[in-house]
């Protein structure tokens, strides 16, 4: 492996289509021709990214995983990763904050283990409300991706430094168990905590009710369904686990302020 290269503040893999700043936050869409590889590369600073359409080859770490369309992904800075095999339209939409986001609102950034843990990365519904802001950029775009990008690096409360050990692992179990009839009981029993003890502090470590994190998994599961393009929005509704498309369409403006198909066209 050749010596990998760092990518300065703004730097992307792929030619920019669109890129606008708002003070500390870079958001930009990237696109890239097919089949072209990346070289060894890291990033200066953290970032996110959601695939609207393609994908590649992701190497890091030894080993490789496909990055899909309707895929969510973060970058620690420094981690080294190569990007291979660029699929025909393939369009990325990229977040990337700089040291001066962090230091103005006293955050810390996020953990680089969200990079590997799939569990961890309920990060896209997030995304693709700051990707709206992006496209509409009007007069209040910029409070507005300030605070969702808050919310975004930092989902449970302020002042909460310490998130004990059951909070790692109701994550695992409810998106091992997203698919399936799930209560307060049944996660009690899973973490061998009280119902009760659940129901308060769940809210203060992530930010909202089990039910609604429940939710936005299930809209996780809907983004690369929905790209793909070959599901009705009514097959990915019973999918996904919703009663119907109604619901499902609902739940989905609800969680990312934009309708199914508004998604499936960006």
């Amino acid at each position: 492996m050749h010596k990998p290269v760092q990518y300065e503040k703004g730097m992307y893999v792929g030619a920019k289509i669109k890129e606008r700043t708002f003070g500390a936050i870079i958001t930009s869409e990237t696109a890239f021709v097919p089949d072209m590889s990346s070289a060894y590369h890291y990033h200066a600073n953290p970032h996110f990214s959601h695939i609207l359409a393609g994908g590649s080859k992701e190497i890091r770490n030894g080993n490789s995983d496909i990055q899909y369309a309707g895929k969510g992904l973060y970058y620690y800075p420094g981690i080294v990763h190569q990007n291979v095999d660029y699929r025909p339209g393939t369009r990325i939409f990229n977040l990337e904050l700089d040291a001066a986001f962090f230091n103005t609102f006293g955050l810390s950034l996020p953990s680089a283990s969200l990079m590997f843990e799939d569990s961890n990365q309920l990060n896209t519904t997030g995304l693709i409300r700051i990707m709206k802001e992006h496209y509409l950029d009007d007069a209040d775009s910029p409070m507005a991706i300030d605070q969702l990008c808050i919310n975004l690096v930092h989902p449970g409360k302020e002042g909460e430094a310490y998130f004990p050990e059951w909070t790692k692992k109701i994550k695992t179990v409810m998106n091992d168990y997203w698919n399936q009839p799930l209560s307060l009981s049944l996660l009690a029993t899973h973490l061998e905590l009280h119902p009760v003890t659940i129901s308060k502090y769940f809210p203060r470590y992530f930010g909202c009710s089990a039910g609604e994190y429940l939710r936005r998994i299930k809209i996780e599961r809907a983004f690369p369904l929905i790209k793909k393009g070959n599901y009705s929005l009514t097959e990915i509704a019973y999918e996904c686990g919703f009663t119907d498309q109604a619901h499902f369409t609902k739940t989905f403006r609800h969680v990312t302020g934009l309708l199914p198909k508004q998604y499936r066209s960006i």
